[in-house]
């Protein structure tokens, strides 16, 4: 490698599964940027969200910790302290002379009063961002965005990364949080889009000003896009319950209600392909700009999503509990400075390993409050003394969600669900009581166990019929939830104002 601090840009969608990029073997989209970045650099096809809803699983990514850790949710009533975001890569960047950007979607809140504090604004050099959701049509729900000059959101995005790389009196005079990039010095841009969300592409119009992309394209192809095979529509879902109705309702929020029906199904299937070619369009137009830049050769890039999303596999929608299809997500990286770079990796992998890597790949040291683990190694062919599970989790138990625990190894996956409310309450348990719950001993209302090799689909729950694989998981799932606590440290959160830490989901 070059004695050269490389560049970062980080890429990061929402709600994007991981079976849809070419690379990932979907059938119909078309994502020959993605897949061009896949195959100049590292795909690992075990890249998993151990928080698969957005808030935690975004913190995660952050601060290279697991939520079990860093103690911030839609339904944790706090927002991560000041002291603990500068630990985060991006901070730590800026510390070390990287002139940092942020484009796009924040679903994570910092400092006292949350998104309302500034906080998050002030930790970049160049800010062209919002919390929460973007929805499709940006300009018509944030300021900062009006002063672009198109108008759906993958198009907005671009534009503001683009005059991040190249800085121009375009957006200058938009935001005190727009400064120009000096040349010479290393950067790290955040890309942050809050699609194929169903926030974003339930709010897509067909406008006739709308590029053709989002109007037609892959409505000719609809009879190829095939509903996943594991699909019960609503009216079979009561009769075909996943998981027993004392443990979870089976509800979700309208947002997702597409999945009811095969024919709203497809018609999300459809806009889920439009928008991320769209995100694709985005990635090819900012790696052509970086090779006009001569900045290409020491440029990182990542791609990643903060989660997964049902489409209807077993009558759910949304996201949060852990079968495949929610916690498996696309992941790449890229670095061009490597002779000689793995083209592909089936090690587990997570968010939390994402900021170590960045930060190992730039040069600087890794804090001993993350987590995760530079994946350095893994982009040179080098395993050794990888992990071979991971654990995920689930603790946001607004929307009728259980609490869910997880340890997914290459052959088999073991899941338990606990209560959402004290027996006899229909208040759920304190947030901050969850976070040791099973630590301390409370023992799981339902348990799962899927031989994935033989059932990859999770069809079957063996855990009645397999002991010995049962008992031997379950107490990995122990070892696991206390190593994502992990040892007692300083409370790096802050209670939220209005005791919320965002709208969910």
């Amino acid at each position: 490698m070059s004695g050269s601090k490389p560049n970062v840009l980080f890429v990061l969608t929402d709600d994007h599964r991981s079976d849809y990029l070419g690379c990932m073997g979907h059938p119909v989209v078309k994502t020959p940027h993605i897949d061009a970045l896949a195959a100049r650099g590292t795909l690992f096809r075990n890249a998993f969200a151990t928080s698969p809803i957005c808030t935690p699983s975004r913190t995660c990514y952050l601060l290279g910790q697991w939520e079990r850790k860093h103690g911030v949710n839609f339904n944790s009533q706090s927002s991560v302290h000041p002291d603990a975001f500068a630990l985060s890569y991006p901070s730590l960047l800026r510390k070390a002379g990287y002139f940092t950007g942020y484009v796009g979607k924040n679903h994570t809140p910092i400092g006292l009063g949350g998104y309302a504090s500034g906080h998050m604004e002030r930790q970049f050099d160049y800010w062209y961002g919002n919390h929460g959701h973007i929805q499709f049509y940006p300009k018509d729900r944030h300021p900062v965005y009006r002063n672009a000059k198109a108008t759906t959101q993958p198009e907005v995005l671009l534009e503001g990364a683009a005059n991040f790389l190249t800085p121009g009196d375009q957006f200058l005079a938009a935001s005190e949080f727009l400064k120009r990039r000096p040349g010479g010095t290393p950067f790290a841009l955040s890309l942050c889009f809050n699609l194929p969300h169903s926030a974003s592409t339930n709010s897509m119009r067909l406008l006739p000003s709308d590029p053709e992309l989002y109007r037609t394209a892959y409505r000719d192809r609809a009879g190829e896009l095939k509903l996943p095979a594991t699909y019960v529509s609503a009216k079979d879902a009561a009769m075909r319950a996943k998981i027993p109705r004392a443990v979870y309702s089976g509800e979700f929020i309208p947002s997702y209600s597409y999945v009811k029906t095969p024919e709203t199904m497809r018609e999300m299937q459809i806009r889920t392909c439009q928008t991320v070619t769209g995100i694709d369009n985005v990635v090819g137009a900012l790696v052509d700009q970086l090779r006009r830049l001569g900045l290409e050769q020491n440029t990182v890039i990542v791609f990643a999503s903060d989660h997964g999303l049902f489409h209807g596999e077993h009558g759910l929608g949304g996201k949060a509990l852990l079968y495949e299809e929610s916690i498996h997500i696309p992941m790449i990286v890229y670095d061009p400075r490597l002779p000689k770079q793995a083209r592909e990796s089936r090690d587990f992998v997570v968010p939390a390993d994402v900021g170590p890597t960045i930060l190992s790949l730039c040069g600087e040291r890794v804090p001993p409050s993350m987590q995760g683990r530079s994946m350095a190694g893994l982009l040179r062919g080098d395993a050794s003394g990888w992990r071979k599970d991971v654990f995920c989790e689930n603790l946001f138990t607004d929307q009728e969600y259980p609490r869910v625990e997880c340890v997914r190894n290459h052959d088999w996956k073991y899941v338990r669900y606990f209560r959402r409310f004290p027996e006899g309450s229909k208040t759920a348990y304190p947030y901050a009581d969850t976070l040791e719950a099973s630590i301390r001993g409370e023992q799981p209302v339902h348990e799962e166990l899927f031989h994935l090799r033989e059932d990859p689909q999770e069809k079957d729950n063996l855990a009645g019929s397999r002991r010995a694989v049962l008992d031997t998981l379950r107490r990995r799932c122990g070892e696991l939830v206390k190593e994502a606590k992990g040892a007692p440290g300083p409370a790096w959160t802050l209670p939220m104002e209005g005791g919320r830490a965002g709208a969910g989901d």
